[in-house]
């Protein structure tokens, strides 16, 4: 088989029902389910189709680890039937999934680090929003956020590159209406996004301080598939350097179009979703139509994806 990229999916993918068919399916997928539960010390499902499961969004710190062990358990029942990544990387929490695939971190490890990630981030992020921005050029995006910020000394960046056309800003919420006014004088769109808060902005300094410590208690190791960080944009293999990266990411902007074609222009031409949601593949389709690109979650029976890999 091909060379394939792992694409992990971010706290975007979440919606009730996500894992239910997989799980239903394959036996694998209803063992890492369980297992991320009794590491997270609540019953999962309750949170992904259960009676819970509509407030699940609202609350990044059960969405995190939701999204995130649905997302492995994609990987482990293709790891099942013979497919294997062999470069992983992920959307913002996406990054965090691909450092457990990759045997970065232990999966208990993993599963707790994307735990705190998500309290954290619920904990420090709530006075802020996020909004996508479409049909403005991003350095005319840019000088919007900087004369916002200047104007009222209160930080509103640009976040989320995620395509061309579509790029993510993140502040406080007047700020963010502030850009949307500026960007509706200059015929383009803002989109407000259902996220827990001011996310990859100085909002979350507090956020990331408490999780840099948290991390010191985590053992990181050398990657056994190959890794590539967004934050650094770059493979990375000392563990070391993987746990400086991601205690900078939340911080950090998501240019997932630099990492898209810094992958590709690596040699690698075909792409796969991992995770409940098509999100990335619509992505990499902006980025560049010639790559190939698939996602798990358009498959009840991952046994038909592997045919046309």
């Amino acid at each position: 088989m091909k060379d394939i990229v792992f694409l992990f999916d971010g706290q975007g993918a979440f919606r009730p029902g996500i894992g239910k068919d997989l799980c239903n399916k394959y036996p694998k997928a209803r063992k890492i389910v369980y297992m991320s539960g009794e590491i997270l010390g609540y019953d999962l499902t309750e949170y992904l189709w259960g009676n819970k499961a509509g407030g699940t969004v609202d609350q990044t710190s059960i969405a995190q680890p939701a999204i995130s062990t649905v997302s492995l358990a994609y990987a482990e029942v293709l790891s099942e039937l013979g497919v294997t990544a062999t470069v992983s990387f992920g959307h913002s929490l996406g990054e965090v999934t691909a450092m457990v695939y990759c045997g970065v971190v232990s999966f208990s490890d993993g599963i707790k680090m994307i735990q705190k990630r998500g309290e954290v981030m619920e904990a420090g992020g709530g006075q802020g929003t996020m909004m996508a921005v479409l049909n403005i050029e991003r350095p005319q995006l840019e000088k919007i956020c900087e004369e916002v910020t200047e104007d009222t000394s209160d930080s509103v960046v640009v976040a989320n590159i995620n395509a061309p056309d579509q790029i993510v800003v993140s502040g406080s919420k007047e700020n963010v209406k502030r850009v949307a006014q500026f960007v509706a004088e200059k015929k383009g769109r803002g989109i407000p996004l259902q996220i827990g808060g001011a996310w990859h902005s100085p909002y979350l300094k507090n956020a990331a301080d408490d999780f840099a410590k948290f991390l010191d208690g985590i053992e990181f190791k050398k990657p056994k598939r190959r890794f590539y960080s967004v934050v650094e944009q770059a493979m990375l293999e000392s563990p070391a350097a993987i746990k400086d990266s991601l205690k900078n990411q939340m911080l950090s902007q998501v240019n997932w179009v630099k990492a898209m074609e810094n992958v590709r222009d690596k040699g690698y031409s075909t792409f796969l979703e991992i995770g409940p949601s098509k999100i990335l593949k619509n992505l990499a389709a902006k980025i560049d139509p010639a790559v190939r690109v698939d996602s798990t979650a358009l498959y009840t029976d991952l046994d038909k994806l592997i045919e046309v890999l």
